[in-house]
């Protein structure tokens, strides 16, 4: 991903001023402490104006539906406050005028406001794109003091500039750059001399970005200066340029690639390769987010898992206690009461040593054994019961770890996290659409992605002779093959391609063979509401 650059502010703002002159802010929201986004209506035509500080992707432009879904946007239900400020003086407002000072990445949009008193005033925000510095301030044009800022910048965290209310707005420190128009080539050649030519041309002239100059050579196929020269002299008049995008999303230009995807103008492409690169963005960390969740759920999962085996494995020591009883009671003829213990002979023949209670009789002594056993076969089977619980929530936590590290849409990764935090709060995501679908020798496959996905494959696309397809012990999608009418008999080809679905879509996709279970939907059952797990009978097994 590269930068948005002070050449493509430009553009976007030559090609969009226009449309800002005249209109009028009718809504104002921030989604986040990066992010701000303008209704602006003009002429019954009402565009969003997405701004984005955030030091990764900072940005702007009129933002489409589509790439507002994908950016992930959540208006919060109490606007942030320097929402509040902005909404308290320039929603409502008419702009006035746009425009990018020379080579910066500052896009100034200018309000005219009226006060308590109906006096005119000129407002402006200034949009800082600036990586780490990205800002939005708003400040009073005709005194020069600012009225907010979305980050307020201290002393302490910066020797050039403070921003703050009640402070005078003042520029960034200039760039030192000239201006490739007013340049000769003798003086060009000179400021370049240096070994890294692309390094310094990109420092040394405005407009032209080390991404940029890289690109240039690219298309023109050539490191001569000259000729390098001359096409970036006549390019700069920006009288002839094609907004594109490659073909990864790595880069965008307003140089003509052939291979590269075009757009009718420098907001669609800014807004469709942010977008992008945004989702993934948001896409990849909050995939590590639950991965990390899950993990130490699993963690925590296992280490009780081998505490409870522990456990098993102690309580399974209490088969003595009924041995000792049995022991006893087959030698109680000859044992006398008031003995503290007794040498005799197991069923096995081995010698054994049984303790006892010299008050007690021999028949005493053994109900007492018989007892300890059975309090130790009841711990037994309630520890048994527990570690199955234990295995369920690592079996569902394993699925969940498989489900996210496979999700490809933000709306999938947040069901699963909704799921994982007992949240029933639901996404705007379409989980019909989502399932994925194929057809095959006329009959449909269905492939569930998640729990949701599963239950609704079983609950509401499934009939009884339909069927089922799953992973043996291993992670993965639900499988349904529909059946047309209940006598008939499935192809054992659509059988086996629902088995290689079922596998494509596990956990276990790269092993050399895999091991599929396959049974009518009317012999599998939920297993709990709470776990994403079914039970299942009469199944038989394909190896893929």
């Amino acid at each position: 991903m590269i930068n948005f650059d002070s050449l493509i502010l430009k553009l976007f703002e030559r090609e969009n001023t226009g449309f800002f002159i005249g209109a009028k802010v009718q809504k104002i929201q921030q989604p986040n402490r990066n992010e701000l986004i303008f209704f602006i209506r003009k002429n019954k035509e009402q565009r969003k104006f997405y701004i984005n500080f955030n030091p990764n992707y900072y940005h702007l432009c009129f933002m489409n539906d589509a790439n507002e879904k994908k950016r992930n946007i959540s208006i919060p239900k109490t606007a942030p406050m320097f929402c509040m400020l902005l909404r308290k003086y320039i929603l409502n407002t008419k702009i006035v005028k746009v425009c990018v000072p020379k080579f910066e990445r500052i896009f100034e949009i200018y309000f005219e406001y009226y006060d308590e008193l109906n006096e005119k005033t000129m407002l402006c925000l200034a949009v800082e794109l600036m990586g780490k510095y990205s800002n939005v301030i708003l400040y009073n044009y005709d005194t020069n003091v600012i009225i907010g800022c979305a980050h307020n910048v201290s002393s302490e965290k910066s020797r050039e500039r403070e921003l703050a209310g009640l402070l005078p707005y003042v520029y960034p420190p200039k760039q030192k750059k000239k201006d490739i128009l007013k340049t000769t080539f003798d003086i060009f050649e000179k400021d370049t001399k240096e070994d890294d030519f692309e390094q310094n041309v990109s420092k040394k002239y405005g407009y032209i970005t080390y991404t940029l100059i890289k690109q240039v050579i690219k298309k023109l196929n050539t490191d001569n200066h000259l000729i390098i020269f001359e096409f970036l002299k006549k390019f700069m008049t920006m009288s002839d340029y094609t907004p594109s995008i490659n073909e990864d999303f790595s880069e965008y230009s307003v140089i003509n690639f052939d291979s590269w995807t075009s757009f009718n103008n420098i907001n669609d492409m800014i807004d469709t390769y942010f977008a992008y690169n945004q989702n993934i963005f948001i896409l990849e960390n909050l995939r590590l987010k639950i991965i990390k969740l899950i993990e130490t759920q699993l963690k925590k999962l296992n280490i009780l898992k081998e505490k409870q085996i522990a456990q098993i494995e102690k309580i399974g020591a209490g088969e003595i206690y009924k041995q000792k009883a049995d022991i006893l009671m087959a030698n109680s003829y000859f044992i006398k009461k008031g003995e503290k213990g007794v040498n005799l002979k197991d069923f096995n023949g081995n010698d054994i040593f049984i303790e006892l209670d010299e008050n007690f009789s021999v028949t005493e002594n053994a109900n007492k054994f018989y007892t300890l056993y059975k309090k130790m076969k009841s711990a037994n089977a309630h520890a048994s019961s527990l570690i199955e619980e234990t295995l369920s929530q690592i079996r569902y936590f394993e699925e969940m770890l498989y489900y996210c590290e496979n999700s490809v849409e933000i709306a999938e990764l947040l069901e699963i996290e909704n799921e994982i935090n007992g949240n029933k709060k639901e996404t705007e995501y379409n989980k019909i659409d989502m399932i994925n679908f194929i057809e095959y020798e006329g009959y449909k496959v269905y492939a569930g992605k998640n729990k949701k996905q599963n239950d609704y494959i079983l609950s509401k696309i499934s009939n009884a002779e339909d069927i089922w397809f799953h992973p043996l012990n291993a992670a993965g999608a639900h499988v349904l093959v529909k059946v047309n009418n209940k006598s008939e008999q499935v192809p054992d080809s659509v059988l086996l391609k629902a088995a290689q679905i079922t596998k494509e879509f596990s956990s276990q996709k790269n092993n050399s063979k895999t091991s599929i279970i396959y049974t009518k939907r009317k012999y599998v059952t939920k297993a709990t509401k709470k776990l994403a797990f079914v039970t299942y009978k009469n199944e038989n097994e394909i190896i893929v």
